[in-house]
């Protein structure tokens, strides 16, 4: 994990995000909402703050990010396209939520009864996805925990329009080893491993083509990676 301190972060005086135009969610529900673009790497909202709304994706990637004492940060998990960023039942937010990549966002506020099944709160959202995670780092080396992300995204990312069958890799890999709980160097060192066994391409730095599925699989379920 890098340092990452709430105090020092460089858009704590960033200006309020920008609205665009009115977006109307009643067939599904809900109230008016709002859509509005957000800068990379701007918050949406901080830790410790209070966030009553829902916000659904509608283009790019957002990260909900547990800011620590010690100044370190824990990526508890990504929202993609089609995901709502919920509420929390509590007064307050336990995580940040980040835009990794410029984002488009509509927010509206929840049905009543802001957590059930269907509508689970903020918190609970997050829990799902880390003992989802613990599953992941429990059974699995660093390497097999790359393989394992990689898969995990791929079904999100979109096809890169200048290079046929690769995809637009849009989380960085500082953010890849900040949730599967590994350095950054060990990230570069099993992409670069996948790449050599012919596993996947890597035509940019921020590209992928995934070659071989299979292998990978094999990789995530712990077979034929060494740590």
């Amino acid at each position: 994990m890098r340092p990452h301190s709430l105090a020092d972060h460089p858009l704590c005086d960033a200006p309020p995000l920008a609205t665009e135009f009115p977006v109307d969610r009643a067939p599904a529900g809900r109230r008016l909402g709002v859509v509005t673009s957000v800068p990379r790497g701007r918050a949406l909202f901080w830790q410790g703050e209070h966030q009553g709304h829902n916000i659904e994706v509608l283009q790019g990637v957002i990260r909900a990010v547990r800011l620590l004492e010690n100044g370190n940060r824990q990526v508890l998990a990504f929202f993609w396209p089609g995901d709502i960023v919920r509420p929390s039942q509590a007064s307050c937010q336990h995580f940040t939520a980040e835009a990794v990549t410029p984002c488009r966002v509509v927010k509206y506020d929840p049905a009543e009864g802001v957590c059930t099944l269907t509508d689970p709160c903020g918190a609970h959202q997050v829990l799902k996805e880390l003992l989802s995670l613990v599953v992941t780092i429990g059974q699995n080396n660093s390497i097999g925990r790359v393989a394992s992300l990689l898969l995990q995204i791929r079904s999100h990312l979109p096809s890169d329009p200048r290079r046929p069958n690769a995809l637009q890799l849009l989380l960085p890999r500082a953010d890849m080893a900040d949730h599967i709980g590994t350095s950054l160097e060990t990230v570069c060192r099993a992409l670069a491993e996948f790449k050599a066994r012919r596993l996947i391409e890597l035509p940019t730095r921020k590209t992928i083509r995934f070659l071989d599925l299979k292998g990978l699989s094999q990789l995530a379920a712990g077979c034929g990676a060494c740590d």
